[in-house]
């Protein structure tokens, strides 16, 4: 499979609020795929293929996590905050660029280990983010004129894979993206009014699925992903959730869903019977935008199908290119057949 395409999505800037880069990408991926495209007052870039019903929405968030300016010391140390779920421990002595007025690039640095030792309320404390500063190694008038409070800062890292892997940013959720184009150019036919959805801010509270679900109002929604494999050194047999080389997660439980039966069956039994590897998942955390489909209007049913990967919301997480593209796949056997699947849909 050719990742091309995922390379440029992931290190294209993103971060929630500012997503005009992996729009502008989407938008002309998807102009030569569907019938229509169009961008909402929120900047979700969205288009529709059209069908007969059901009316079937297939959506990837296309923000990152990242970091905003919020403050800049007489020194010209900058100092950000969080946009979206990152831990502290991915930040510290990381390389990250500001997008300012013209892009800066600098570390992530904090009070040195060796001017702390021997305290005991230090020792092994990782500093907060707002602990933390960034050095850009310039001049205070030079920052100054270059970076203002409200400024993204992303991480410094880029895309690379070793034959088997890949390796890159922002895989949560430029994956499930690169899964929606790639399965669209794939499928040899629609069975739905089809509608892809590049949803903004999904990482501050899935506010663009929001949206998108009441103007578009789908029968079926289904989020594609980027999800957490924590199959690693030191994680329990039980407590691990996606797993690298098992294929997509089809989720049946997270924090803020329970998924429609019916459809996760459903789309199990796509995978079945075109041998595309999948796990069945139930945890207790993550969430995804079908969170917010599912609950829009007079409800929809709607599932997810998420990629696994390991550190996201980190500088550089790792995909299995196998597990990508069976990812694709189970997304193509979705548009190719989801028309078969009996539906007992209510009147809205």
């Amino acid at each position: 499979m050719d990742f091309s395409l995922l390379e440029r999505l992931s290190n294209a800037f993103g971060i929630s609020g500012r997503e005009d880069e992996v729009r502008e990408i989407v938008k002309e991926e998807l102009k030569g795929l569907c019938d229509e495209v169009w961008v909402d007052n929120l900047g979700s870039v969205i288009g529709h293929r059209k069908g007969s019903p059901p009316r079937l929405v297939l959506d990837a968030h296309i923000d990152e996590v990242g970091f905003m300016v919020n403050h800049i010391d007489k020194e010209g140390f900058v100092r950000v905050l969080p946009v979206g779920g990152v831990d502290q421990r991915v930040f510290y002595a990381q390389r990250v660029k500001i997008f300012g007025r013209k892009l800066i690039k600098g570390v992530v640095g904090s009070t040195p280990p060796h001017l702390t030792r021997g305290q005991q309320s230090e020792l092994g404390r990782v500093p907060e983010i707002e602990d933390c500063f960034i050095d850009t190694g310039l001049p205070r008038d030079v920052v100054l004129k270059n970076v203002r409070v409200g400024d993204y800062v992303g991480f410094d890292s880029h895309f690379f894979d070793n034959g088997e892997s890949l390796f890159g940013k922002a895989f949560d959720d430029r994956i499930g993206v690169f899964a929606m184009i790639e399965g669209l150019k794939a499928a040899k036919e629609s069975s739905a009014d089809l509608y892809l959805v590049g949803a903004v801010q999904e990482e501050i509270g899935v506010r663009g699925a929001s949206a998108s679900a009441f103007s578009v109002a789908p029968d079926l929604a289904i989020a594609l992903e980027g999800t957490i494999a924590n199959d690693c050194p030191g994680v329990p047999q039980e407590k691990r959730l996606a797993r690298h080389g098992l294929g997509p997660e089809l989720r049946i439980m997270d924090r803020t869903m329970l998924a429609d039966r019916d459809l996760v069956d459903y789309i199990s039994t796509l995978g079945d019977k075109r041998g595309i590897p999948y796990q069945l998942i139930v945890k207790k955390a993550g969430s995804t935008d079908a969170r917010a489909y599912q609950i829009a209007r007079a409800g929809v049913k709607a599932a997810a199908i998420s990629c696994p990967v390991r550190y996201i919301h980190s500088p550089v997480g790792i995909a299995r290119q196998a597990d990508v593209a069976a990812t694709v796949s189970l997304v193509t056997a979705v548009i190719e057949e989801i028309g078969e699947m009996r539906l007992d849909l209510h009147s809205k």
